[in-house]
């Protein structure tokens, strides 16, 4: 890795660090403050590359927060995201609220779910690929407990 790109990672993970930062046009415009001159596409590989994430916080609200794989951050995304769940065959669809499919995909992918071979994102939709019917029926029975 570059001296630039370590100097701008550290940057963007001091800036989100120190302050509530709801998006990556707010982020950037932090980034410039700091002579940091960054394009969308290369803020939205950096974020992706340190864990960043948007995701909803409860009040219509987003902010870019840091997935881990920590049970809290999970239940937080998963109960204000997950609409209801099904699966066919090893087909697992998981419908999310409007604009929130790409953070919990993210936290289902960081979650590291046993039997979970792959996941693509929409806007509302998730289709997680099982290695089984079997598993595909236990990932949405797990998940279920966080739809309220």
């Amino acid at each position: 890795m570059s001296k630039s790109k370590n100097k701008r990672l550290e940057v963007v993970r001091s800036i989100l660090n120190e302050n509530k930062i709801h998006s990556q046009v707010e982020l950037k415009e932090r980034l410039k403050e700091c002579s940091v001159r960054i394009s969308q596409s290369t803020l939205s590989r950096d974020l992706k590359e340190l864990g960043y994430i948007r995701a909803p916080i409860g009040d219509g609200t987003y902010r870019i927060i840091k997935v881990e794989g920590g049970e809290e951050r999970l239940d937080l995304l998963f109960r204000l995201g997950l609409v209801e769940l099904s699966h066919v065959n090893n087909i697992i669809v998981i419908k999310t609220k409007t604009g929130n499919a790409q953070a919990v995909c993210t936290a289902i992918d960081h979650a590291r779910i046993d039997g979970i071979a792959g996941t693509l994102a929409g806007d509302d939709t998730i289709f997680a690929l099982a290695t089984n019917k079997a598993v595909a029926a236990r990932v949405v029975t797990e998940l279920k407990k966080y739809i309220g």
